[in-house]
């Protein structure tokens, strides 16, 4: 993130990092709606569709997907008015005009295939599932509501995507507020948001769902922060592969 010159933010004040940890800590209540579904029939797709049927579900995973974009995008409203932008930051491989080069896109690349091959392999290598997630979603929705299915998965795209949104506001803000008290030479390398988030995310999913995806959990949000850093802390280029990244945890 680089800062904007105040004179053009309208009763904008310097963010610090006491207010990049507390847009952190909205973002992670924000998470919390989670619960509202999480461990109930909703989540177990095809479990009791007589209970919960296609329509309702859909209405459940668009409503809070679409709630987590709003509250995204409000606090990166905020983030700007106290003169914090999700732009490439000075410490970024980004030209004058944001562009990032070619070693900086290699790196990110690199990162992202890394992150899906791990969401994908190391589960196995654990004692957990192997399989594709998306797939396996797909085929348990296709069992529950037949050629009607693919309704249900656009509806849990757009609660993925909300749900990425918030995760990837949490990691940059987390990283911005961690870098604003580690001022040691070449702090700026290394990915403070990924362990943040990796941290808290490998925290949640442990107790949910045990040590395989927990270990997964972790060892991806590193690579997303890495991802971070590499693209200039741009909080538009996170929030991308974030979605690509978990589509597949």
């Amino acid at each position: 993130m680089r800062r904007i010159g105040l004179p053009e933010i309208w009763d904008a004040r310097e963010a610090d990092r006491g207010f990049m940890a507390s847009l952190a800590t909205f973002s992670f209540v924000a998470l919390g709606l989670e619960l509202v579904v999480d461990g109930t029939v909703l989540t177990y797709t095809g479990a009791a569709p007589g209970l919960y049927p296609l329509g309702w579900q859909c209405l459940e995973w668009i409503g809070l997907g679409a709630a987590w974009l709003v509250t995204a995008r409000a606090l990166v409203s905020w983030s700007r008015r106290r003169g914090v932008d999700p732009l490439p930051s000075e410490f970024s491989s980004a030209g004058r005009d944001g562009a990032l080069d070619h070693r900086a896109w290699r790196a990110v690349l690199l990162c992202f295939l890394s992150a899906v091959v791990l969401a994908i392999v190391l589960p196995a290598l654990i004692g957990g599932p192997w399989g594709f997630v998306p797939v396996g979603r797909y085929l348990q929705l296709y069992d529950a509501y037949g050629a009607a299915g693919w309704l249900a998965m656009l509806a849990w795209a757009v609660y993925l995507v909300g749900r990425c949104a918030v995760i990837a506001g949490f990691l940059a803000y987390a990283h911005r507020a961690v870098r604003g008290v580690a001022t040691f030479r070449g702090a700026h390398r290394i990915p403070w948001g990924g362990l943040v988030t990796g941290a808290v995310m490998g925290a949640v999913a442990f107790l949910s769902r045990g040590q395989a995806v927990a270990l997964t959990t972790v060892m991806v949000c590193l690579l997303l922060g890495l991802i971070h850093v590499r693209c200039g802390e741009s909080l538009r280029i996170t929030a991308v592969f974030t979605v690509l990244v978990l589509a597949v945890v």
